[in-house]
């Protein structure tokens, strides 16, 4: 599996300047204000768009899988070292690898896809919070693209859709509680600051790495099972 770089602080890209929301509105609504141009260019991803109009085709369907777990394995062992609290319980990358052998690629398979190596480690736990605004809020939209999924791939108990199910009936209080902790960072505006910049810089991560998503195709050993 390609090895990631974990630098142990933020690039200048993060640190310098700062993205102004609404200073007097909540943190959700701050992090909501500074990312909404990059939350709509995700959602015209062709791959996204297509999963959520139930048009896309299955082996297009295994190449956005591969994509995602590139950058959800590397951004959870980002977290997972770093010295803020992220909790295996919100890793979802084993979901993807259980959707990808369910469409045809094995353990060893899986274990050679590319890696995402640009993320960094964040450098105190306002900037882990804003990274995960950008991977917990993917989930809101996950249920309806798997319910689009449905007429694609067709498996029993959301077998091949399990990653964008998600959290299942956890959902709900799964992002209420991520939801307190970040609020927890109102009452400091420093923090807050650095949230925006985390979430405005995954977001940007997110959308470079996304758009080589067909790259595998071409490219790569495994590019027989799509």
């Amino acid at each position: 599996m390609t090895s990631i770089t974990i630098p142990s602080t933020r690039g200048s890209a993060r640190n310098a300047g700062g993205v102004k929301g609404n200073p007097s509105a909540d943190v959700r609504t701050r992090l909501r204000l500074v990312t909404a141009s990059a939350h709509q260019r995700i959602h015209a991803h062709s791959g996204f768009a297509a999963a959520a109009a139930a048009t896309i085709s299955l082996s297009d369907y295994r190449l956005l899988l591969v994509r995602l777990f590139g950058f959800h394995r590397a951004f959870e062992t980002v977290h997972m070292d770093s010295p803020f609290a992220f909790g295996e319980h919100r890793a979802r990358s084993h979901l993807i690898a259980a959707d990808l052998k369910s469409l045809g690629f094995d353990a060893s398979a899986i274990s050679r896809l590319p890696l995402c190596d640009t993320l960094q480690a964040p450098a105190n736990e306002a900037e882990q919070l804003g990274d995960l605004y950008v991977m917990e809020g993917s989930t809101l939209g996950g249920v309806h693209i798997a319910r689009a999924l449905q007429t694609i791939v067709p498996g029993a108990g959301g077998r091949g859709r399990r990653f964008f199910l998600g959290y299942g009936a956890r959902h709900g209080a799964m992002w209420r509680a991520f939801l307190e902790r970040l609020e927890g960072l109102a009452a400091a505006p420093s923090a807050v600051g650095d949230a925006e910049r985390a979430a405005v810089k995954t977001f940007d991560e997110f959308e470079r790495w996304m758009s080589g998503w067909k790259a595998l195709r071409s490219t790569s050993a495994e590019a027989h099972l799509i």
